[in-house]
């Protein structure tokens, strides 16, 4: 074998010679096996508010909405007034009236569904923070609402 030579079988091993040596090493066919970051989002709604620079006018718009969901450094909302991409907003989320967290964010991504109108949003800092307070008050609405719809489909 030369040393730029490398031989495959069909388990997905590959043997290479290198400096003299023969090394074998497996490839990795699924994504799982190539350690790709799955990033998980909660389904939740929670009030939020969010605020915003005008550019143009410089006045400051503050607009409520719910989210749709919440990652790990992410969140999607539904806002009436959308920011424009690339905005720093600042965002504030509730859980009964009781404020959970607030973020800077970076608007990534818009849509603008006028039955839906979305917002992606970015979180710029206190990521630790916001998968503990965040992630924690979205996990609790999906198991608070989870038990409600379920307990209301048995009644019968």
């Amino acid at each position: 074998m030369k040393n730029s030579l490398n031989c495959s079988d069909i388990y997905g091993k590959v043997i290479k010679r290198i400096r003299g040596f023969y090394i074998m090493s497996r490839l990795a066919y699924s994504t799982m096996e190539n350690k790709t970051p799955v990033h998980h989002r909660i389904m939740a709604n929670l009030t939020v508010q969010a605020s915003w620079i005008d550019r143009e006018s410089g006045d400051t718009i503050s607009v409520n909405g719910m989210t749709e969901n919440l990652g790990e450094n992410t969140a999607l909302v539904n806002l009436e007034i959308l920011p424009p991409v690339g905005s720093e907003v600042k965002l504030r989320i509730f859980d009964e009236e009781k404020t959970i967290i607030e973020v800077p964010t970076q608007v990534i991504r818009v849509e603008r569904d006028p039955s839906k109108p979305l917002a992606a949003l970015s979180i710029s800092e206190n990521l630790k923070k916001w998968k503990h307070s965040a992630l924690t008050a979205a996990q609790d609405w999906v198991t608070r609402n989870w038990q409600l719809n379920y307990e209301e489909e048995w009644v019968n």
